[in-house]
């Protein structure tokens, strides 16, 4: 039996990209190869690059245009600026039409619970349906980490949800590796119809600043409530990133690559950062024949922790 036999439909992990992170890219869909190959894997990639993409639809992966997702409403500009363009609202940057593609894959995919995971993003241990359970549900990350951009997207999110404005109730859902579920997404859709009188997609193409992953925390949190939804708040570290550290010498990346939280299955070295992949493949290498498995027994037990 082959691993499309054996997949598990009841989630994938999602990965929208772009051409110059394709070897990021090719590094993620190996690590999912290697360390869940019964899960499903979605990239979303501009028509215009599929070809440099081609190679990487095998398996359970398959690649969907982001064309595809959007519609005929919005077309790409030419040229690498990354705006796109539509009668309906001022040109679109690239980092806001990439949010608006996260929200409507559930149109264009089957699984119930999609996993959001950039390519910047490593597997380094066994990764199913059971990692992402907190008491029994999908785990939705959920911390007090405030800063200005934190305050200003719940601002944003309140508004295009139909929310009263106020200044307090802050909590923070971004993050790597977002977990989202199909009905839950299609409601804030509705809701944000509702309240803004557009198409959501057109609503958020005219918001100039938002964060996809505040909106839906804080569609969970203050419009259904955690009771009413698959979900439970987690702070479960699913994965280690390079956010804020310098890892500009050899000494550094081996340091990050040394300690790992037994709840974290993956690693994230920001495309930003400028660190070619080469410099720490033979870390990732170690990791996936599995000198870390032994803490795997951690995990095992600390499962039903996985609670605020």
């Amino acid at each position: 039996m082959n691993t499309v036999d054996m997949l598990d439909h009841s989630f994938a992990v999602v990965t929208p990209t772009y051409l110059p992170d394709l070897p990021l890219c090719e590094l993620l869909a190996e690590s999912i190869d290697r360390k869940a190959p019964n899960v499903a894997h979605y990239l979303i990639v501009d028509r215009r690059d599929r070809a440099a993409f081609s190679h990487l639809q095998r398996g359970n992966r398959r690649l969907i245009e982001s064309e595809e997702i959007l519609g005929n409403w919005i077309w790409r500009m030419p040229g690498r600026k990354g705006y796109w363009l539509s009668l309906k609202a001022p040109p679109v940057r690239g980092w806001i039409l990439q949010q608006i593609l996260k929200i409507g894959i559930i149109d264009a995919v089957r699984e119930r619970t999609l996993v959001f995971c950039d390519s910047d993003t490593a597997l380094i241990r066994p990764f199913s349906r059971h990692t992402l359970l907190v008491d029994g549900k999908i785990g939705l990350l959920d911390v007090d980490f405030i800063n200005e951009a934190m305050r200003r997207w719940t601002a944003t999110a309140r508004l295009l949800l139909g929310l009263p404005a106020r200044d307090d109730g802050y909590r923070t859902h971004v993050g790597n590796m977002i977990c989202w579920n199909r009905e839950t997404v299609k409601a804030m859709q509705q809701r944000i119809e509702a309240s803004t009188g557009l198409n959501w997609q057109v609503a958020l193409a005219r918001t100039l600043s938002f964060s996809e992953y505040m909106i839906y925390g804080v569609f969970v949190r203050e419009v259904l409530g955690y009771d009413q939804v698959d979900h439970a708040p987690s702070t479960v570290p699913l994965v280690k990133p390079s956010w804020g550290l310098k890892l500009t010498t050899e000494s550094a990346i081996d340091a990050f690559f040394g300690d790992f939280d037994p709840q974290t299955v993956a690693v994230m070295i920001h495309s930003k950062d400028g660190i070619d992949a080469s410099r720490y493949r033979h870390h990732l290498e170690r990791l996936w024949d599995g000198v870390i498995e032994s803490n795997d027994s951690h995990l095992k037990g600390s499962a039903s922790r996985r609670s605020l």
